[in-house]
């Protein structure tokens, strides 16, 4: 019984030894597990992104990103153009006709073509306002137009003149001063067309053909909408002064917002307009009618 015994637990041994003998060969037949090197980015190129993890049911839930689009630019600033003296003819009329600028068109009323003028410019797209003859200093030396504003006259008289101007000028939003280098200085005038204007919902762009006017201190008085030129393009001729002019005045809507320059009904002025709208607006600049760079003082 006992030889029996010991037979089964030798035969059991000599199992388990084959055993583990087979298995050690086989796993010394495959060698070690081969671990792969981690992914290595090249140069300039991104890795993919992974997809985004959907849970069973919420398929709806995953929002596509969109990438926000910059905000445009500020305007570099906005410039305000008038242009003075139109009445006279209508050589010129292609820059109210020919194109979209935001122009404001000062007609001299009592002209010939006054009306004709502000029926175009209104059938166009463009401001109108009044321009309208004031006393200069030493008038002597000037040929006045008819009915021009003098300090010699009484209030009626000059609220007629006024109402005679607006009945000839349709769609005029407002007025500046012709000449006036006199007029703008006396406080009484100033406080007569500005408190008629005011009656009127009406505005006045002061030309400052002198230093010493009235007009800002009696508007400020009466909060009526008011603007000051800043800028003449054309005292001079030259198309090269007059492209310097406008440059000075793109300087100062950039750094004040807004600049209001004023040129006259002549062909150098009206052809460097044409050729410097489009390039100063391709540089960011705005331009506006001047019933946008008034204010209430």
């Amino acid at each position: 019984m006992n030889n029996f015994k010991n037979f089964v637990i030798l035969l059991l041994s000599v199992i388990i030894i084959l055993q583990s003998a087979i298995l050690f060969y086989l796993l010394h037949r495959q060698g070690p597990a081969v671990r792969k090197p981690p992914a290595v980015a090249r140069p300039g190129v991104r890795p993919a992104a992974k997809p985004p993890i959907v849970f069973p049911g919420e398929e709806k839930a995953v929002v596509p990103i969109v990438e926000e689009k910059p905000s445009p630019a500020p305007a570099a600033g906005k410039i305000a153009l008038i242009i003075d003296d139109w009445g006279y003819s209508l050589k010129n009329k292609s820059i109210i006709t020919d194109n979209n600028y935001r122009l404001t068109l000062a007609i001299l009323p009592f002209q010939e073509y006054s009306k004709e003028v502000a029926e175009l410019a209104h059938l166009h797209g463009k401001e109108v306002i009044i321009h309208m003859p004031m006393e200069p200093l030493h008038k002597e030396q000037f040929g006045l137009e008819a009915n021009t504003l003098l300090t010699t006259m009484s209030a009626s008289k000059i609220i007629h003149v006024l109402d005679q101007a607006f009945s000839e000028i349709p769609y005029a939003q407002g007025i500046n001063n012709h000449m006036g280098s006199k007029a703008t200085g006396d406080a009484r005038v100033m406080r007569i067309v500005l408190g008629y204007l005011k009656g009127h919902g009406l505005f006045f762009v002061d030309s400052m053909t002198a230093p010493k006017s009235a007009a800002h201190a009696v508007a400020k008085s009466l909060h009526e909408k008011f603007a000051s030129r800043d800028v003449f393009l054309d005292n001079d001729t030259d198309p090269a002064l007059i492209r310097e002019q406008l440059l000075k005045l793109a300087h100062l809507a950039r750094q004040n917002g807004v600049a209001v320059g004023i040129g006259h009904d002549r062909p150098n002025t009206i052809a460097v307009l044409k050729e410097m709208i489009p390039f100063l607006q391709e540089q960011g600049y705005d331009f506006v009618e001047v019933s946008d760079a008034v204010r209430d003082l």
